[in-house]
C-alpha cells in the first residue's frame, strides 16, 4: 500500500470517528494529546533471531478521549460503538517485518498494512481487548491479537503499564517468513488456522517518570516465546524474542 492509500486510510477512520462523537455527544469524549519523542530500542536482528542490533527511532501517539487512539505501536482505532463496558470499531497497524542479517539469499519480506476490527472489555483492574486484522499488502493474510492491558499513576512523577498477550498469524505469514520465500498467491477471504500459523505469548512491562511538566523519561521491556510448530528454519534459531528500549517524550495537549 503506498502512502498516501496509508494516510487515506486514517482519514477514513478519523472521519467515521468524529461522525459518532458528533451523533453520541458523549461527555466522555476529551481534547485532543499528542506526545511525541525519541526511543532507542534493542532488538532481534529479526524474529527467530539470537544476535541484536539498536536503532533509535520515534514516538508518536495521540488521542481524543476515549473516542480515537493512535501510536506507531499499536496503531490506529477508533470506538464507533461504546456500552456497558464495552467498545469496539475499525483498527488500521502497521507490521514492520525485522529482515536485518537474514541469511544470504533469503526471500525479504515486505512490511504490511493490516486493516480490520477490534472489541475491548472494561474491567475494574484492566482492559482486554482482541483484534483481528487482514493485511492488504506484503504477506497478504490474517492475524490477531487477545490482549489484557493495566497500569496506574503509582506517584506524582512515576506512571506504570504491563500487557499480557496472545498473537496469531496463519499460515500465509508464516510460510513467507520463516519458510524464506514468497508465498503462494490465493484467494483467501476469510480467516482460517492451520498446523503451520504462527504464535506467540508475550509480557510488557511500561514505565514513564515525569522530569517536568511536559516531558517524561520512557522505559520499556518485553518478552515473547514463538509458540506453536517446529519449522525447519535457518531464521528460527531461538524462540524468545526480547526488546527493550529507552526514551524521552513531550506532550502537547
Amino acid at each position: 500500500m503506498r502512502p498516501s492509500a496509508i494516510v487515506l486510510a486514517a482519514f477514513v477512520v478519523v472521519s467515521m470517528a468524529s461522525a459518532a462523537k458528533a451523533e453520541a455527544g458523549s461527555p466522555d469524549y476529551g481534547p485532543w494529546t499528542v506526545d511525541v519523542g525519541l526511543i532507542s530500542r534493542t532488538r532481534p536482528v529479526h524474529l527467530g533471531s539470537s544476535r541484536y542490533t539498536t536503532d533509535l527511532l520515534p514516538i508518536v501517539s495521540a488521542s481524543y478521549g476515549d473516542l480515537v487512539e493512535f501510536s506507531l505501536d499499536d496503531g490506529l482505532t477508533a470506538s464507533l460503538w461504546r456500552g456497558g463496558g464495552w467498545s469496539a470499531g475499525p483498527v488500521v497497524e502497521y507490521r514492520q517485518s525485522y529482515n536485518d542479517r537474514v541469511p544470504r539469499r533469503a526471500f525479504v519480506m515486505e512490511d504490511a498494512v493490516e486493516v480490520g476490527g477490534f472489541v475491548k472489555r472494561l474491567t475494574p483492574i484492566g482492559d482486554v481487548s482482541l483484534r483481528v486484522r487482514k493485511a492488504v499488502d506484503g504477506y497478504g493474510g490474517w492475524s490477531g491479537d487477545l490482549a489484557f492491558d493495566t497500569g496506574a499513576q503509582v506517584s506524582p512523577r512515576w506512571k506504570v503499564g504491563a500487557q499480557a498477550r496472545l498473537s496469531w498469524a496463519d499460515s500465509s505469514f508464516s510460510r513467507e517468513y520463516f519458510g524464506l520465500r514468497r508465498k503462494a498467491d490465493r484467494p483467501q477471504q476469510l480467516p482460517r488456522f492451520a498446523e503451520n500459523d504462527f504464535y506467540s505469548a508475550g509480557l510488557e512491562l511500561d514505565a514513564a517518570r515525569a522530569i517536568g511538566p511536559r516531558t517524561a523519561i520512557v522505559a520499556t521491556f518485553s518478552e515473547d516465546r514463538i509458540l506453536g510448530e517446529e519449522w525447519r528454519s535457518p531464521l528460527l534459531r531461538t524462540r524468545d524474542m526480547v526488546t527493550f528500549g529507552l526514551g524521552l517524550t513531550y506532550r502537547f495537549g
